[in-house]
């Protein structure tokens, strides 16, 4: 655990010395992605369709998975962590769970700034307490899936640079197939989140794999 939270910290201090482009580019997404949320004049929080969030996930998850394990596989970084004395499983966790943390952050930001315009709209705040619900629900499950899924793929892919797309693959392959059997077996619409989080153990349980498994060709003595 404590291997774990010392790769959480050294990612967060990484972030944090990026430059400022980086910053802005996430303030400008927190920003626009805020409005999405609000139904037209009537100063409600997600009344539309919460899988917007569901992408909005793909969107900020798939940015910070593309930092923390491809750019450092492309570098070169990643071979010296794991030859640095970490276990494996801590470098995997402690960058997905990187991942995720960066993700919910922004995620809530934009949740709140929706809170802040529908409140400027309309005098009372205005929201569907279950759209809501579903909506972080999903935000979280999908967050969870692509940061996993982003630790799987950035072993397997030979291009690493197409995770994004990747990613967005698979959140289509999950609702798509969720959505046939909801059609085809009258499975409710709720549980789509539980999908996206069986997914994403899956795609930790073979990143874990794969990070045990994967042979560093000229290990370095730190």
């Amino acid at each position: 655990m404590k291997d774990t939270l010392t790769i959480i910290k050294k990612e967060w201090r990484s972030f944090f010395g990026s430059e400022k482009g980086v910053f802005a580019v996430h303030g400008i997404l927190i920003f626009v992605w805020s409005f999405i949320p609000l139904s037209s004049g009537s100063g409600s929080v997600l009344s539309g369709n919460p899988l917007w969030w569901l992408f909005f996930s793909v969107i900020v998850s798939g940015s910070f998975a593309n930092s923390v394990f491809v750019a450092e596989r492309l570098s070169g970084s990643m071979e010296i962590l794991l030859t640095s004395g970490f276990p494996r499983n801590s470098v995997l966790l402690g960058k997905t769970g990187f991942v995720i943390l960066m993700a919910v952050v922004i995620g809530g930001l934009s949740f709140a700034l929706s809170f802040l315009w529908a409140s400027l709209i309309s005098k009372q705040c205005l929201f569907q307490t279950d759209s809501l619900l579903f909506g972080a629900l999903l935000y979280c499950a999908g967050t969870f899936m692509n940061a996993a899924a982003g630790a799987w793929m950035s072993i397997r892919l030979s291009s690493p640079r197409l995770l994004p797309f990747v990613n967005l693959l698979f959140v289509g392959l999950v609702c798509g197939i969720y959505y046939a059997l909801r059609y085809a077996a009258g499975v409710p619409g709720w549980p789509l989140f539980l999908f996206l989080a069986a997914a994403g153990i899956a795609f930790l349980l073979l990143a874990k794999k794969d990070f045990n498994g994967e042979k560093i060709i000229a290990p370095l003595d730190l």
